[in-house]
């Protein structure tokens, strides 16, 4: 039987680090600086950009930002919020394989690898995988997302240990994690949070596959039917952000959408798309039909808003996730216009010197000085979802049962 480190032996670990960092490491040397310094040229960005369908240039923009200014460390993307951990090798190792580019398999690899180190580090010390959580899921869906590039046995194990874990975590809370609501660590909410994790069990399921696929789909599922027994308003048709705050979100919503797609992909039961395409239609009080963005009040306060108008990058491109899964399932094109609004809204408001800012407020994109400016993990998601939306792969026609359910208005279950 293997032994497991103690939270004591992982604090002599910790404080061993800290040890040799105070007696002086080597300071850690940029990917860019390893690279082949061709992949830093822009005439190739363009050349690989060209397989983006839609908003190309915005792509390329972005793109190049990233690659000349954001220093990827030990695979880990400066300022990246943990997201880049998902978003980075899926869009790069995607476009890096599509297009046969060996600069962006590199870049794309070395952030893979960087996923790997984080997972293990986790594995082997417990205490720091349930400090770093959302990173560890955020490595996991990365490690999902790329398998079918690369298809090694490590990272089913890898992932196997992300999801075991907080699996098992989210079965000693009943599935729905209330009693972080008012926790720091839970900005954007439980059912946010509880969303994401079933979303990532039914991408593995969909994605990876395996001996454990069903069980992953099985569980998603569970955690999708326990959300939508605790938290969703069967009388205005949303998702709570959690069990006590009432007050209509973006990120809940949008992230159930996703987890609603997913659940009916995996499953092929019709009331979760029924549930997700009601969902989009109770939440359109939040849509700004002139800009075509949707308001995301859930840090508005914290960010210091001084009117409703404020939207941030992250939430609006989870929407836009949400609006091409629903394409994707329907053959609606009517979600597919939505979301190139919010594409739209994305690429021409909050493009700053070719980056994409942290949100839009109150008439204006974030600055500097705000308390947030710019998330590299949000500006690889943005990328990925333009990549994802040039490959969508949309049904032929509308099934005469959506199409009935359409025209009397009933989407609800």
């Amino acid at each position: 039987m293997k032994s497991r480190p103690t939270i004591q032996t992982c604090r002599i670990v910790m404080l061993g680090i800290c040890a040799v960092s105070l007696a002086g490491c080597p300071e850690p040397v940029p990917f860019q600086q390893q690279v082949d310094p061709a992949c830093l040229q822009p005439d190739w960005i363009a050349v690989a950009s060209g397989a983006i369908t839609e908003q190309p240039e915005c792509f390329e923009s972005v793109l190049a930002y990233l690659l000349e200014n954001v220093p990827l460390v030990d695979g880990n993307w400066d300022s990246d919020f943990g997201d880049a951990r998902f978003y980075a090798p899926a869009v790069l190792l995607g476009l890096g394989y599509e297009t046969d580019n060996a600069c962006l398999l590199a870049f794309g690899r070395e952030s893979l690898e960087g996923n790997r180190a984080a997972i293990r580090a986790g594995r082997d010390c417990p205490l720091s995988f349930w400090l770093q959580l959302p990173e560890q899921v955020m490595a996991a869906y990365g490690l999902v997302e790329t398998y079918q590039y690369e298809q090694r046995a490590e990272d089913i194990e890898l992932i196997d240990v992300v999801l075991d874990r907080v699996n098992a975590g989210l079965g000693a809370f009943e599935l729905y994690p209330d009693v972080l609501a008012d926790s720091l660590l839970s900005l954007y909410g439980p059912t946010t949070q509880t969303a994401g994790i079933a979303a990532l069990n039914l991408r593995h399921a969909l994605q990876v596959g395996g001996p454990r696929g069903p069980e992953r789909a099985e569980f998603g599922l569970q955690l999708i039917d326990a959300i939508n027994k605790r938290i969703y308003e069967p009388d205005r048709g949303i998702y709570r952000f959690s069990t006590g705050k009432t007050e209509l979100y973006l990120y809940p919503n949008a992230m159930m959408i996703v987890a609603n797609c997913l659940a009916y992909q995996a499953s092929g039961e019709e009331q979760y798309l029924r549930r997700a395409e009601a969902t989009l239609e109770n939440i359109q009080a939040l849509k700004d039909a002139d800009q075509g963005n949707y308001r995301s009040p859930y840090s508005a306060e914290l960010m210091g808003a001084e009117t409703g108008d404020y939207s941030t990058l992250s939430s609006q491109l989870y929407t836009v996730t949400a609006l091409y899964l629903l394409y994707e399932s329907t053959g609606d094109a009517e979600y597919m216009n939505d979301a190139r609004d919010m594409l739209e809204f994305i690429c021409t408001y909050l493009r700053d010197e070719g980056r994409l800012v942290h949100h839009w407020i109150d008439g204006r994109p974030a600055q500097p000085d705000d308390p947030e400016y710019y998330c590299s993990g949000c500006n690889f998601q943005a990328m990925h979802v333009l990549w994802h939306i040039s490959h969508l792969q949309v049904p032929d026609s509308i099934p005469d049962d959506q199409a009935t359910q359409r025209e009397s208005g009933s989407r609800t279950d």
